[in-house]
């Protein structure tokens, strides 16, 4: 199984970051309550340096597609840079793929109706804002989503087959720059990370003496 204490770089504790950072956008309300427990989460990750494991295995499949949505998107769009981790200051992510102007994303949805979902459906809030974020952190001026279908475990094991020829198994969506976005993350980003450090002065004083894992 994949971990994410070993998946993710250790600089990675207590950044606000693309898989996350749409709860800063709220779609109603003020989302503070949102933003406060997301700011718990990274105060717990940044002081223990830990993280919840919470993947299933769909994450564990959305691991091993994306090895063959690459094979894939170079053999039909074209030659793809690795991916990366970067940094900028209070945030943070890594990209699945890059181009010379363009980050790319990965998805590999679990089901044949998920996958067509990105064919008919405008993409979550949350994976725009992901890739805007993306966006901020690379300087690059465009994004797509990349949805491919490949089979489960249980489907190999079974002997199952999706209807769809290899050559037609990726969805590709562009996601504009929004221009506004990095403007409008500043604000509830200061929340944050305020918030977060508010939470580590807590863990601090409950816990005065060092922390270190077990093993």
């Amino acid at each position: 199984m994949n971990l994410a204490i070993d998946t993710f770089p250790v600089e990675r504790f207590g950044l606000v970051t693309g898989s996350k950072c749409t709860v800063m956008f709220p779609e109603r309300g003020n989302g503070l309550v949102g933003m406060t427990t997301y700011a718990k989460q990274l105060a717990n990750q940044k002081y223990f340096k830990f993280y919840d494991e919470k993947g299933g295995w769909q994450t564990e499949h959305g691991k091993m597609a994306e090895h063959f949505a690459r094979i894939h998107y170079e053999e039909n769009f074209g030659e793809l840079l690795e991916g990366r981790f970067i940094v900028n200051g209070e945030c943070g992510g890594s990209t699945d793929a890059e181009t010379e102007d363009t980050v790319i994303d990965f998805k590999s949805p679990t089901s044949l109706e998920t996958w067509l979902d990105y064919l008919y459906f405008p993409l979550d809030k949350s994976q725009v804002d992901q890739l805007q974020m993306y966006m901020m952190l690379t300087g690059k001026s465009k994004a797509k989503i990349c949805a491919y279908l490949t089979e489960t475990n249980f489907m190999n094991d079974n002997g199952l087959v999706y209807p769809v020829p290899d050559k037609k198994r990726m969805i590709v969506i562009d996601v504009p720059k929004d221009e506004t976005w990095e403007e409008r993350l500043k604000e509830p980003l200061k929340f944050v990370i305020d918030k977060r450090d508010e939470f580590i002065k807590k863990l601090e004083k409950q816990f005065s003496e060092n922390i270190t894992q077990a093993g």
